[in-house]
């Protein structure tokens, strides 16, 4: 009875042995599987939210740089000039607003303003409280010659401008009115003068057109 208990003994711890080695090569090829399938199974992250930021900065920036680049021949004086564009001459306070923008009193001399609503043509008197020489009479004209052209074209129904002056002549000061009309400047400029009140575009045209000789 002993030999044979003996003998069942042994194969026991025989058949525990394989088991034990059956369940760790079986383990070890779990383990593998599992390793496979997570290599096969890599997360791709999703763009940060820093990424996605300087992403759309440098959206923003080529933008800018576009609409920068558009606008680099307009000046910002014709800008300004086309923003303070007046509808009516009824409306006083903006005439004297493009006038300001013009600049008129720095650029040529003090001066009073009278419209002319009422009979055509309508449009304005500036008289500049200014003596001017005989010699110089010429180059007034011809500056103030474009500022009326301006003013034509960025008064909507503006059809005449006069400047009147004191001019010195031969010892003695005399009052003269100078005028431009709408019809003049047209033939002056070679187109309407008032598709150059059309846009800043189009009045940056009339300011490049000004300043060729």
């Amino acid at each position: 009875m002993k030999s044979v208990r003996s003998v069942i003994n042994k194969n026991l711890k025989m058949l525990l042995i394989v088991a034990a080695v059956t369940a760790v090569a079986l383990g070890g090829l779990l383990l593998l599987i599992t390793g496979n399938q997570e290599r096969d199974q890599v997360t791709v992250e999703p763009p940060s939210a820093a990424s996605e930021s300087e992403s759309t900065e440098a959206e923003t920036e080529t933008s800018t740089e576009e609409a920068q680049s558009t606008q680099a021949n307009i000046s910002q004086r014709a800008q300004n000039l086309f923003a303070a564009k007046v509808d009516s001459l009824e409306d006083s306070a903006a005439v004297a607003q493009l006038l300001e923008t013009i600049d008129l009193r720095k650029n040529v001399a003090a001066y009073t303003v009278r419209l002319q609503l009422e009979e055509e043509p309508k449009g304005m008197t500036i008289t500049f409280d200014e003596t001017v020489a005989e010699a110089d009479k010429d180059s007034f004209d011809q500056n103030m010659q474009q500022y009326a052209e301006l003013i034509l074209a960025l008064v909507a129904d503006a059809q005449e401008v006069q400047w009147t002056y004191t001019l010195r002549s031969n010892g003695s000061n005399e009052e003269v009115t100078v005028y431009l009309n709408e019809q003049q400047a047209t033939d002056l400029l070679k187109n309407s003068v008032k598709q150059y009140g059309e846009s800043a575009e189009m009045v940056q045209a009339l300011l490049n057109q000004q300043q060729q000789p």
